[in-house]
């Protein structure tokens, strides 16, 4: 597979901007206004499209890339979707979607 594309985001910059770049704004717009506590919820349901998505059981350079993020040796795919989530979230944060104003 020499010269040929890379199946799946190799780190977690990759994989925010893959998922950045097929979101709505709509979902966008959700994801930005989320509490820390709601992308937990998140995970449970989106987390499993990006651990198969990504194919986060067997993608050995994501999950190096975040255990690198978390500080760890070992992380689960659970975790790695999480981890991707909330770096999703926040770049969300940074950028300029709507956000609701209180």
């Amino acid at each position: 597979m020499d010269g040929s594309k890379q199946l799946f985001p190799g780190n977690i910059d990759e994989a925010v901007d893959k998922l950045l770049s097929e979101l709505s704004f709509k979902d966008k717009t959700k994801i930005a206004n989320m509490s820390e506590v709601g992308l937990i919820k998140l995970n449970i349901s989106y987390g499993i499209y990006i651990r198969n998505e990504f194919r986060l059981w067997g993608n050995e350079s994501m999950l190096a890339s975040c255990g690198a993020y978390a500080g760890v040796n070992e992380i689960s795919p659970e975790q790695a979707s999480y981890i991707i989530i909330k770096e999703l979230w926040e770049k969300l944060q940074n950028s300029n979607v709507l956000k609701v104003v209180k």
